[in-house]
């Protein structure tokens, strides 16, 4: 495997005073696992950060240039340490910097540079002339200087690219945040209330935010004053550079709403932390936002958010702040009104804890620094790799530690799919995401047409030098798509050949041959490897002439993690048989409940549990209906969709899937990490997944007869079962650790790539 390169990264801003840019760039530069070297130049002066950046081991460089101008001796300075340093990456950040500091890498020889847009654009003829004129200058030259431009918010890429920013050269990543720091502390809360002689019971709300026309504090304190006619003991803690009594302004404001003996003012300070805690419900009025940092910061401590729809102030929050227009306090106050009513009851308290959780999922340091490597890396030049796959969720379940181990081994690494939920999830760690418009049934052939263009445009503007298409359509449409793109090189996984070649039906036949004819195509790339994860589905598409015999790579699923899924001794009670799958009809969930039937009253108590949902985009899935029947009869315990698959497992003593045809079944290989044994039918995939009469029993596919022979045999032999399940924790170390799959896939990429 590749040794991870280390990059030499030179960052230039304005200056180091407090403020977002500036934050993000040392919370960026001083993160656990940050790998690469760091050098910042400062246009001005040290500013707050810049000894707490050298006191981290980054060499911070000021050029003394008055704020606001610059000069000969400054940017003379800034050429020779681009000369006399030879940065891989130049990364600027913010419109000063990114103007002059890629004009002058430019010049200096430096070809990677790599602009930071921190503004969402929104009401910039608020901002001075020369920040208006800097940003069309940079909107003209952008196609020329930046070889990427990074924005902070999806909201400021679009809104920059209509100004005639280039649009190919731009990347979100959102910011990051580290949550032992933004964390809930009922300790500081009380010292910090006691400090302001402010009871624990008073309603308080807060702004951090600097004194600028963009806060929009006018709004804030418009709607505080309507808030107060029914809340009178409200109290409003003003945080930021600017809130002081000396700002007159301010001060008249606050006056003339006659709040002045609600507001406290706080003045800019160092432990926002602590002052976040202190409060009920923090405010965000501005009228104009990127990517509001203080957002995510108020949600990871624990408070209430109310935000105007400003940036992607609606998108960090999600359904769980309260949202308002930009410059309307009336309709501020009334979304304050609903936080203050809605302020210790249960239904907060779930809206604070899933706000906490969403920070750690999708707004997480680690993922914004994974995601910043990834992109410099990529502009340094290294190869791209890209997963097509029809289902986000998919990705993640079944193909993100690939996906890591390929970017640790230096890979520039893309993910396409259809949209989803879980898109969020896959851009907070770090990669990049593209929408492919997919449908789940492929009945409309101008639909699968647009998809196929879809994939083809995509590699053509990204380039990438390997496809990795998993599932039918993205293998057979990437497939298509990369040889017509002229991707240099392809592997497509056939991770199950579904329903079209399981089923019996005549009906079928026709899709069947049409299905085989796009497999021959999509997989005639001159360079690409096929990943089998059984011997039938391999002998099908050789008998059919759509693989040929050099093609051919065999891995045994997708792995398990051996420290996620472990063994546990078994519990006690009645045995539980588990069957964790998509409720589909060739999934045999038919034979599972009607086994059910056939044992119910068993002596032992056996129980039958079904972890999984309809899925109605599938043509095979059990109905909604017929999945409510089941749960109404209840010999078969439904529990839904569920995430905590290695508990249930835990929890069980026999693992059950009569599929009638699979890749190689994830499910049964965790629950062989979990030393459960196994029942399955034996069909290709699954027969694969065990070791009959080792790790498990084989019975006929669609014979609940049998199904609930064998369940009820390990039912009654714990020792037999017990041993299988030791047998079967053996197997999973021996060939499904997922350190084992990461390994031949990065191989496999490593060969393709380099030939």
């Amino acid at each position: 495997m590749n040794k991870p390169t280390v990059l030499h990264i030179v960052h230039v801003i304005s200056g180091l005073g407090h403020g977002g840019a500036e934050t993000v760039l040392f919370r960026l530069l001083t993160a656990p696992g940050q790998t690469d070297k760091h050098t910042v130049i400062s246009m001005t002066d040290d500013g707050v950060f810049g000894a707490r950046l050298r006191d981290a081991g980054i060499t911070v460089i000021t050029l003394g240039m008055p704020a606001g101008r610059l000069t000969g001796s400054g940017l003379m300075q800034m050429y020779r340490l681009f000369r006399q340093l030879a940065p891989d990456i130049v990364q600027t950040w913010m419109y000063h910097a990114d103007l002059v500091g890629g004009v002058v890498a430019r010049l200096a020889g430096v070809r990677r540079v790599s602009w930071g847009i921190r503004n969402s654009g929104a009401n910039l003829q608020k901002s001075s002339r020369v920040t208006r004129m800097i940003a069309w200058l940079c909107a003209r030259v952008s196609g020329v200087v930046p070889a990427a431009i990074v924005a902070c918010a999806d909201n400021a890429a679009q809104r920059h690219k209509a100004w005639g920013y280039r649009a190919d050269r731009f990347r979100v990543i959102p910011n990051g945040y580290d949550l032992s720091r933004w964390a809930p502390s009922p300790e500081v809360r009380l010292r910090v209330r006691s400090s302001w002689g402010v009871a624990l019971d008073t309603p308080v709300v807060g702004c951090v935010a600097r004194w600028n026309p963009l806060k929009d504090h006018a709004n804030l304190l418009a709607a505080v004053a309507l808030s107060r006619a029914r809340y009178p003991h409200i109290r409003l803690v003003l945080v930021g550079q600017g809130m002081t009594a000396e700002n007159a302004t301010l001060m008249t404001l606050i006056h003339r709403h006659g709040l002045q003996d609600h507001v406290l003012l706080l003045g800019r300070r160092d432990d926002v932390p602590d002052v976040m805690n202190a409060l009920d419900i923090h405010v965000l009025s501005s009228c104009a936002e990127g990517f509001p940092n203080v957002v995510a910061e108020a949600m990871a401590t624990g408070v209430a958010n109310v935000v105007t729809d400003v940036g992607d102030a609606a998108r960090i929050v999600g359904d769980y702040g309260y949202l308002a227009p930009a410059q309307d306090s009336a309709a501020l106050s009334q979304a304050l009104d609903q936080a203050l009513q809605d302020l210790g009851t249960a239904g907060m308290a779930i809206r604070l804890q899933k706000g906490r959780e969403r920070v750690e999922r999708f707004f997480s340091l680690p993922s914004m620094v994974a995601a910043w490597r990834s992109h410099w890396h990529q502009l340094a030049g290294r190869k791209r790799l890209v997963y097509a796959i029809n289902n986000p969720a998919f990705f993640l379940s079944h193909r993100l530690p690939l996906a890591l181990a390929a970017r640790d081994a230096g890979y520039d690494v893309h993910v396409a799919t259809m949209d989803g939920p879980s898109v969020p999830r896959i851009l907070s760690l770090g990669f990049q995401h593209h929408v492919i418009p997919m449908s789940r049934s492929g009945r409309n052939p101008i639909r699968e047409f647009r998809s196929l263009l879809a994939f083809r445009r995509l590699f053509l503007d990204l380039r990438p030098t390997i496809v990795h298409a998993v599932t039918i359509k993205p293998l057979l449409y990437g497939g298509i798509a990369a040889r017509l793109a002229r991707v240099p090189a392809f592997i497509g996984a056939v991770s199950g050949l579904g329903f079209v070649f399981t089923s019996g039906n005549a009906a079928h036949n026709l899709v069947r041959w049409a299905a085989t004819r796009l497999y021959r195509l999509a997989l005639g790339h001159p360079r690409s490897r096929v990943i089998f994860q059984n011997d039938g589905d391999r002998d099908t598409l050789q008998r059919a002439g759509a693989v040929r015999p050099g093609q051919v790579v065999m891995i045994r699923g997708s792995g398990v993690d051996l420290n996620e899924f472990m063994t546990v001794p078994e519990p006690d009670g009645a045995p539980v048989a588990l069957m964790v799958s998509r409720v589909l009809n060739d999934k045999g969930v038919h034979e599972f409940v009607e086994a059910a039937r056939l044992t119910h009253g068993h002596p032992s108590g056996l129980r039958w549990v079904l972890a999984g949902s309809p899925d109605p985009g599938n043509p095979a899935s059990v109905s909604a209906e017929t999945f409510e029947s089941w749960k109404r009869e209840g010999v078969v315990e439904c529990l839904g969709e569920r995430t905590d698959i290695a508990e249930l497992y835990q929890q069980s003593h026999i693992a059950v899937l009569p599929s009638y045809r699979e890749g190689l079944p994830k499910s049964l290989v965790e629950a062989a990490a979990c030393g459960r044994a196994v029942v399955t039918t034996d069909v290709p995939g699954c027969r694969d997944a065990i070791e009959p009469g080792v790790t498990g029993v084989l019975v006929p596919a669609k014979d609940a007869v049998a199904l609930a022979q064998a369940v009820v045999q390990l039912a009654e032999d714990a020792g037999l079962r017990q041993q299988m399940g030791q047998a079967g924790r053996r197997l999973a170390e021996q060939a499904f650790d997922i350190r084992l799959i990461q390994q031949a896939h990065v191989r496999l990429y490593d060969e393709l790539s380099e030939r």
